[in-house]
């Protein structure tokens, strides 16, 4: 028989909300069924002796079942249950879809964002009790500690075409949405391509700095982008390949999970070997009911 793990982060936001039964019934018809509850921050290597791999969490949860070994024909199904879930609600007006492209920066998988700089760490910084107790509030309790400046020493070459300078913020992103705003107008859902979004440093520092800096964060986040932007400051395009120095280490951000990178690396859009089906809780209710009807 084949087999099927269904998998529970219990440090998730809305994990409360997460009801084994109904998951097995739903996904667990003709499979030997395992269940497993996440209770501490751990990471998953290998899943490879299951056919359907079911997983209940956040952004962080779905980055690491990404990346485990699997088989090449695995079925996967993520059903959200983080406390922003940027993915699952960014990408589609549906509540249930399927998730066929992605990004990779060096050998590893993310699903829709990879940042660094002004803001990225909140991704990785707030504590999984407060996200429970407070959801959004959690983070937003953090948003003034992070409202710094950052000197990204980095060398770019986006399509080709080379840059480098001091950066405050670094992303690469394949979703229309992130910091909770949906701001990348010019998304379109499995296209193939990734977004970059650079910000420079200011010159001044200090108060004047962070002023000078809520302009372009403020056009970026606010505003939004419908087509290609570049100033003196700040550039944000469609990119198939993106070419990344460093200067020195420095932490990213990857789907809210921290990735420390170094020296010279690829960022860029691939096909997923397994299409993640993202089911809603409501779908779920649904289908569940639906199954009790026969």
């Amino acid at each position: 028989m084949k087999k099927c793990i269904i998998i529970i982060n219990e440090l998730s936001g809305n994990s409360n909300r997460v009801n084994s039964d109904t998951l097995k019934s739903v996904f667990g018809d003709g499979f030997e069924v395992e269940t497993f509850a996440i209770t501490q921050k751990t990471v998953l290597s290998d899943l490879s002796e299951y056919d359907r791999i079911v997983f209940c969490g956040g952004d962080g949860t779905l980055n690491g079942i990404m990346n485990c070994s699997k088989k090449s024909d695995a079925e996967i199904i993520y059903c959200p249950s983080g406390t922003l879930n940027e993915l699952a609600t960014g990408n589609s007006n549906r509540s249930s879809y399927v998730l066929r492209d992605a990004g990779k920066a060096d050998n590893k998988l993310f699903s829709y964002v990879f940042a660094c700089g002004i803001f990225t760490p909140l991704g990785y910084i707030v504590k999984n009790k407060n996200k429970k107790k407070f959801k959004m509030l959690a983070y937003v309790a953090k948003v003034v500690s992070q409202y710094k400046l950052y000197d990204i020493g980095a060398k770019l070459e986006i399509d080709g075409k080379a840059e480098e300078g001091k950066y405050t913020l670094i992303m690469a992103i394949d979703s229309p949405k992130c910091f909770g705003f949906k701001f990348n107008k010019m998304f379109k859902l499995d296209d193939g391509l990734l977004h970059v979004l650079t910000i420079k440093t200011p010159k001044h520092r200090g108060l004047l700095g962070k002023i000078a800096i809520f302009f372009p964060l403020f056009r970026a986040f606010f505003i939004g982008f419908k087509k290609p932007y570049r100033s003196k400051r700040m550039f944000f395009d469609k990119c198939e390949h993106l070419n990344v120095e460093l200067c020195h280490e420095t932490d990213f951000c990857a789907d809210g999970e921290k990735m420390t990178m170094d020296g010279k690396f690829d960022v860029q859009p691939v096909r997923l070997q397994n299409p993640v089906q993202i089911v809603s809780q409501r779908d779920i209710v649904k289908m569940a009911k639906e199954n009790m009807k026969y």
